[in-house]
């Protein structure tokens, strides 16, 4: 901080870039192909190794960010989920309680979060936002770029053509500069929605780096990073080359099972339903019709005690192509099942996280350890799936989490009919390249961050209590 700077005179900038692999960024950066960000964001502060959250899907993945919690304390499990508590299977009247955010319910993102749960822009009102499909807690005419995000999105997400909203969201960043505000979060959506169309190194997605390099340059002409500003450029996710499809609803149907899934809700007598985030996780619910307040446990799957159901079928779907693992809860914690064994994952009495391989190393940890949340952030961040137990557990402290979650393997996604257009790429997984993502800082920021770190790093850089009972933690003081 500067002599004569006060706490309150700070503001704060989150410019989320969607998709945005930390390889690919740090590669174009090495090149010179970034100026602008090397200027004003790498020289004077830096890349910190960074993990998002799962499921690594937009949307989802924003939340982090705006309110230091992850999807299963947001109790928001993916970008569809089926609320077993409500959904009594008439797909008409209950229709609320089976929600896709990248429909029309999209804004409901807004009120799935639980009552008294605050974000960001309830804690600082000198808030904006910028092409952002969360704004609870924004003031009234706070928010910019609403309609370009409908329109151009709409447009973008059947022909590619991302690069007129990016554009858009750099304008209004600029316009806002000279008005100095607290905080704005500002969402540039095209490096994902181009790289679903192809791979994460193609041109036209390099490009879309190179666009953002540009508006960060015009952003600082406009003033921007003057005086006492922390700026962080960040990504929610990062994603991977889809080679082969498999299609969890299809496999569930071949072996009689009656599957409801989107876009197809009126289903009739369904014993299982199948919510597919990203596209590379999904959610399964057996006996969908059935109002229950828990969970079938793995054991009861595999028992047969539901009627209908193979109690194969948890195996069957573990030993499916592309397919990592399939998750479940048992009594003491999770269970994990891949094609090669188990293991299983629980919380210990003294708030530790312990891993068990039972049959087989499932998460290619090397052997079972038992370390605390932060420790496993560090020990695993090089591992094919980075911060996975803690992952894992967060998802199920949701209501609204499946029976089961099952997650796709490198170079898979889980549907192939309904997925207009093709994903050529895709996220969603456990797979470091889905949960590797970027966090690039104007001052030096401790690391490895997981992505709810930097909203409780945001309030303390403006001088905002930070409130209780968030996942995020401080990642070190900010110096400038």
């Amino acid at each position: 901080m500067t002599a004569g700077t006060s706490v309150s005179g700070r503001r704060a900038a989150l410019l989320l870039v969607d998709g945005a692999r930390n390889d690919v960024f740090e590669s174009l950066a090495e090149a010179g192909e970034l100026p602008h960000i090397e200027r004003h964001l790498l020289g004077p502060g830096g890349v910190t190794p960074a993990t998002t959250v799962f499921p690594s899907t937009t949307g989802v993945a924003y939340l982090p960010f705006l309110t230091g919690c992850y999807p299963g304390t947001c109790d928001i499990p993916g970008i569809r989920w089926l609320d077993a508590a409500r959904y009594g299977g008439d797909w008409w009247r209950n229709r609320d309680h089976v929600r896709n955010y990248c429909g029309y319910q999209g804004e409901k993102l807004n009120t799935d979060l639980p009552d008294g749960m605050r974000t960001v822009f309830d804690l600082v009102p000198d808030s904006l936002a910028l092409c952002s499909p969360i704004t609870r807690g924004l003031r009234d005419g706070r928010e910019r770029v609403s309609f370009g995000r409908k329109f151009w999105g709409s447009l973008a997400h059947y022909t590619a053509g991302y690069g007129p909203l990016d554009r858009a969201v750099g304008q209004a960043l600029c316009r806002l500069a000279p008005q100095r505000p607290r905080f704005v979060f500002a969402v540039f959506p095209g490096v994902d929605g181009v790289t679903h169309f192809h791979d994460p190194w193609h041109p036209a997605v390099l490009e879309m780096y190179r666009q953002i390099d540009g508006i960060v340059g015009a952003y600082a002409d406009a003033g921007g990073f003057d005086g006492d500003h922390l700026t962080l450029l960040v990504s929610d996710h990062g994603l991977e080359r889809v080679r082969r499809h498999t299609d969890i609803s299809l496999a569930l149907e071949a072996i009689g099972l009656p599957t409801l899934r989107h876009p197809i809700l009126w289903r009739k007598d369904p014993e299982v339903a199948v919510m597919v985030s990203g596209n590379a996780s999904a959610q399964v619910y057996f006996k969908p019709r059935v109002l229950r307040e828990r969970r079938f446990h793995v054991a009861e799957i595999e028992a047969g005690a539901l009627a209908g159901v193979p109690p194969t079928v948890i195996d069957y779907l573990a030993a499916l192509p592309g397919v990592a693992m399939v998750v479940g809860t048992d009594d003491s914690g999770l269970t994990l099942i891949s094609r090669l064994g188990r293991a299983t994952l629980s919380e210990t009495d003294c708030g530790r996280i312990a891993y068990r391989p039972d049959t087989a190393d499932v998460l290619s940890l090397g052997a079972a350890g038992e370390y605390s949340d932060r420790e496993w952030l560090a020990r695993t961040l090089e591992t094919p799936y980075p911060d996975a137990p803690v992952q894992l557990l967060q998802l199920f402290r949701s209501s609204r989490t499946g029976d089961l979650v099952v997650i796709a393997d490198v170079g898979y996604d889980l549907r192939v009919e309904w997925e207009f257009p093709e994903h050529r790429s895709g996220h969603g997984s456990l797979i470091a390249a889905h949960m590797r993502c970027l966090v690039v800082s104007n001052a030096p920021l401790a690391g490895p961050v997981r992505t709810v770190d930097l909203f409780p790093l945001v309030l303390d850089y403006l001088g905002v209590p930070v409130p209780d009972g968030i996942d995020g933690v401080i990642p070190g003081k900010v110096s400038t």
